[in-house]
This record gives structure tokens, sequence and C-alpha cells, in this order.
């Protein structure tokens, strides 16, 4: 699956993304990797994933910003660490 991320990614950066209308909305959701309680623990993209802040509190992981367009089709993406601010 690991291998698979890098090809899918290009695909839908070129291929899947609309054209922007004018309108635009931007959100941010939190991907996380493993519970709280075991954050200590995990090897899981260690190095990679952080502890980051939503609106529900702290999790490990890491944070998928999109910009969706009115007509709801995705205007662009990013995965960026748990601890990237939204703004």
């Amino acid at each position: 699956m690991q291998s698979a991320v890098l090809t899918m990614t290009i695909f839908l950066k070129t291929c899947c993304l609309a054209e922007c209308t004018g309108i635009s909305f931007g959100d941010s959701t939190p991907i996380r990797v493993c519970k709280n309680k075991r954050i200590k623990r995990i090897k899981l993209f260690k190095g990679v994933a952080t502890v980051g802040k939503s609106t529900m509190g702290y999790f490990y992981g890491f944070k998928l910003h999109f910009i969706v367009i009115d007509k709801g089709e995705i205007l662009n993406f990013v995965i960026t660490q748990g601890n990237a601010d939204d703004r």
C-alpha cells in the first residue's frame, strides 16, 4: 500500500482536480495514527507523524488540508504533519 501512495497522489493531482470557479472553501481534518494513550509506545510513522490539536482535542498523526469549489469538487489537497497550522 505504501508503494501505491506516490502513484495515486500523482494521478489525483494531475487528472482528478477541478477548475476554479471563483468560489472555494478550505478545511482540514485530522488523520489519527493511534489513540492518545498509545502515543509513547507507537512505532508507526515515528519521526514523521506529530502531535497536533483539532477542535475535538489532541491527536497523533497527520492533517488533510483540502480546498473544495462550490460544486463540491476538490480543487487541491495536501497532507501535512499533525502540528501544522490550518491557515
